[in-house]
């Protein structure tokens, strides 16, 4: 079977999967009938359906078998996931959502006793719970972080650009493999280093101390404020979408903040979303630096 990320009984979730199953039988009929390059131009980018449609036409008749056993899988490596969501998304736009089997009430209670029906029963909200995350959608964004602040990526976002390389076109790939060599030669060089993150500066020391990311006034809510104040003093230099843009990111991590309990992964997204907003910040540097106090401000909160 293929994942499905709720707490509710097995037998949901072999309907779940069965009703999966019927969008790449479609999937796999229309591509039949016409061509496999012709219709999976609408699950896969060029860069990919170019010189791996065999590994696409692959995939998917694995992810049908998938929703046909009974084996209980944890998770899907990115490609498998990528191919999922954009069938799931493909069968939304091309068929009348009332064709799948309905998933019982009596199977849609979950483990603190919610009913879930109608959130289980709407098709559209199966992009939600069939993936714990959607970080293949964001691989521009990933890889851009990755060029810029590697550890960010890999301590804070927990994420390996390595599971990605799939998705990415060849010339990226060589890219990153040749960034990655460069990497490792430096890091070998700089094995007894320690590294110190101080308020946005990194100083390097030459002993066997921990590695400490420490934020340069403490955290609390004056100087999250003040850090947004200067945020938004900036903004007024930016076309009105970009600083739109940037404000939603702000608001939503302040609201995760303000919470008793923030959600790491919430955090962990905003922290994501922040990155590219450096490009737009370009010209403009005591935004692009209150912007990196913002960020270093959450990662603090994440540790």
């Amino acid at each position: 079977m293929l994942p499905v990320y709720l707490e509710v009984p097995r037998e949901a979730k072999k309907i779940i999967n069965k009703n999966v199953g019927y969008m790449f039988e479609l999937l796999k009929c229309t591509c039949e009938g016409l061509s496999y390059a012709e219709v999976l131009d609408s699950i896969y980018p060029s860069y990919i359906l170019d010189i791996k449609l065999e590994k696409c036409v692959q995939t998917i008749k694995e992810l049908y078998n998938m929703t046909q056993d009974n084996y209980e899988r944890e998770a899907l490596a990115p490609f498998y996931e990528w191919t999922l969501f954009h069938t799931i998304s493909w069968w939304l736009d091309v068929t009348d959502e009332n064709d799948l089997d309905e998933i019982p009430r009596k199977y849609c209670t979950d483990r603190s006793g919610e009913d879930r029906y109608d959130y289980i029963n709407n098709i559209k909200n199966y992009i939600e719970f069939l993936f714990r995350d959607w970080d293949f959608l964001d691989l521009e964004i990933i890889y851009s972080i990755y060029k810029n602040n590697p550890e960010l990526l890999e301590s804070f976002l927990y994420i390996d650009v390595e599971n990605y390389l799939e998705l990415m076109p060849n010339d990226i790939v060589k890219e990153y493999q040749a960034m990655k060599e460069r990497r490792k030669s430096s890091m070998d060089g700089r094995s007894n280093m320690t590294f110190n993150i101080t308020g946005g500066q990194i100083n390097i020391a030459k002993d066997n101390g921990n590695v400490n990311a420490i934020q340069n006034n403490g955290i609390g809510n004056n100087e999250l404020d003040a850090i947004i104040g200067e945020i938004k003093n900036d903004l007024s230099e930016l076309k009105k979408e970009d600083a739109e843009e940037i404000m939603d990111i702000v608001d939503m991590a302040r609201e995760e903040l303000a919470k008793t309990q923030p959600k790491v992964s919430r955090l962990r997204n905003c922290i994501t979303l922040i990155a590219p907003m450096m490009t737009i910040a370009n010209g403009i540097p005591t935004l692009s630096s209150n912007l990196q106090k913002f960020q270093e401000f959450i990662m603090n909160c994440i540790k």
